[in-house]
């Protein structure tokens, strides 16, 4: 392993060490040192777990397309597509457990299971979807563990033809593999889209638009990845050529049902809807509009061929799109939390609705213990736990390329 690469683990190894010193400090304070409250009960672990789903989920799109519509053109990223799947979907079950603030609390989930609950199948989704990433990766890398030695040559299956065997069940995987990559964030987003005291998130474009923004972002990273693997040879343009254009179609697609959102949220005019948007576009204006400028951006540099030519543009352009999508599931959460669900009129009045103070479950003696409105703002605590979930994506990717035969040789 050469310096850079030494150097970046090192990196990653002191952000997970400072991640899970931060999370013993969660564990023993309690979560407290969150800025999250009772009115405001999502934060970033949420956030985070949205964002690291739809990039494993884009991941696996990307491999199964290859089998299943013939894109040959993208074998060579397959391997990384589904190592970047698993990865993320890793990550997606490792920042959950921040949030249930006492991590045993998820033996509930597997001893006393609601069935009802999207939750329980979010569980279910998460860890069927890490076995078959996993599995895919496994297949697609067959053919060159049999030459490898030690422990990797060991587990390779003695099969007489093992890229044939690789190719054969890669194909008949594929249709299950694209199911599974869009079902994991469908249910990620019926967790929000089935909370109907909340309007920002109880609309049947909820699930869609989240497909939409995985396979953007999800598409990005693999691309991301490729590009630092392998460089930008000519034999590999077309294939950036292709991701670009379904990164794009994909983010377009996303805008759309987002504004289409928007629209139908003006249209509607209640004052209840009113608030909505203008906590989004108005208190949140500058971050929503980087949501939609950097990707747009990135897009932009994405799509030109001489820029595609370059590895600092393709880098800029898919750090701009994941960067746009990841804020995009922060704002998820403050026109949800911020609206209160709860109102009641005044004596006498016909048109006015109060909203009614719910006890934030802190004690401040300059603050109100009673609050209709937080702005949230995540603590180091929860950065930092965050940062070093991420590091452990990134390392995880590193070690598996430097070790494992993710990389096509020649």
């Amino acid at each position: 392993m050469d310096t850079p690469k030494k150097i970046s683990l090192t990196v990653f190894g002191l952000l997970m060490a400072a991640g899970a010193l931060m999370w013993a400090l969660q564990l023993g304070r309690g979560m407290i040192v969150t800025d999250m409250h009772n009115a405001y009960s999502w934060g970033l672990y949420v956030s985070a777990l949205a964002f690291f789903v739809g990039n494993a989920a884009g991941g696996l799109v990307l491999s199964s397309m290859i089998y299943m519509f013939g894109v040959t053109s993208l074998k060579p990223f397959a391997r990384i597509g589904a190592l970047c799947a698993f990865a993320n979907v890793t990550a997606a079950m490792l920042i959950v457990l921040p949030d249930l603030g006492q991590p045993f609390r998820v033996l509930n989930l597997l001893l006393h299971p609601q069935i009802m609950s999207p939750l329980v199948w979010d569980v279910i989704v998460l860890n069927l979807y890490a076995g078959l990433s996993l599995i895919y990766l496994y297949l697609l890398m067959l053919p060159d563990l049999a030459d490898r030695t030690g422990i990797l040559k060991k587990i390779a299956l003695p099969v007489k033809d093992p890229a044939g065997f690789s190719d054969t069940w890669a194909r008949r995987l594929a249709p299950f593999s694209l199911v599974a990559a869009v079902g994991i964030h469908v249910v990620t987003a019926w967790i929000f889209a089935t909370q109907g005291a909340r309007g920002w998130w109880h609309t049947a474009v909820m699930a869609p638009d989240f497909v939409a923004a995985a396979l953007a972002s999800g598409t990005a990273v693999v691309m991301l990845v490729a590009v630092l693997c392998y460089g930008t040879a000519e034999k590999f343009q077309n294939a950036f050529r292709i991701m670009a254009i379904f990164i794009a179609t994909a983010f377009f697609i996303h805008l759309f049902l987002m504004y289409n959102d928007f629209v139908i949220h003006a249209w509607y005019g209640t004052d209840h809807a009113k608030e909505i948007l203008a906590i989004t576009l108005q208190e949140y204006g500058l971050a929503h509009a980087f949501e939609v400028l950097a990707p747009l951006l990135g897009v932009v540099v994405l799509l030109n061929r001489h820029v595609r030519k370059t590895v600092s543009g393709i880098i800029g352009g898919c750090l701009l799109m994941i960067a746009g999508i990841f804020v995009h599931r922060i704002l998820l959460m403050p026109a949800a939390f911020n609206q209160i669900p709860l109102t009641l009129a005044p004596l006498g009045s016909q048109n006015t609705l109060w909203p009614v103070p719910i006890a934030s479950g802190r004690y401040n003696p300059l603050a109100d213990t009673f609050v209709t409105h937080h702005s949230y703002f995540p603590t180091l605590v929860e950065i930092l736990i965050f940062a070093g979930v991420l590091s452990f994506v990134c390392a995880l990717i590193l070690v598996a390329v430097h070790k494992l035969p993710v990389v096509k040789e020649g």
